[in-house]
């Protein structure tokens, strides 16, 4: 069993997680209200900060501010942190040490724990 005192365990850990609602968050890639397993990167007053490792950003203009034609703009994948605030937490499932990435992986059909999918995964 994983021992718990405080939220600020949950730091380092997969979890799932279901919200209240999505407010906000779809840009940042946030599958909807969940629940989906999210790695845990910090805790704070304020709420979950969770991984993305797939947040996707376009440039649409170049260094002089001119416009990049649609089909020379290339997506660029960055891995991010976003803030969940506790306000939207319904819950959040620990589950035994180990067992939330075999889920995961199990969820994504997988071999690897970080084959590189996940950010979220409903």
């Amino acid at each position: 069993m994983v021992k718990m005192e405080d939220a600020r365990d949950l730091i380092g850990q997969t979890v799932l997680m279901k919200l209240t609602s999505n407010e906000g968050l779809a840009f940042a890639g946030v599958p909807g209200d969940g629940p989906f397993f999210c790695a845990v990167a910090a805790v704070d007053e304020v709420g979950i900060w969770v991984k993305n490792k797939s947040f996707v950003t376009m440039e649409i203009r170049d260094g002089k501010g001119r416009y990049i034609p649609r089909e020379k703009q290339k997506p660029q994948r960055h891995e991010v942190n976003i803030l969940v605030p506790w306000r939207i937490v319904h819950a959040v499932v620990l589950f035994e040490k180990g067992n939330a990435v075999e889920l995961k992986g199990e969820a994504l059909g997988e071999e690897s724990p970080d084959g590189g999918r996940i950010g979220f995964v409903k």
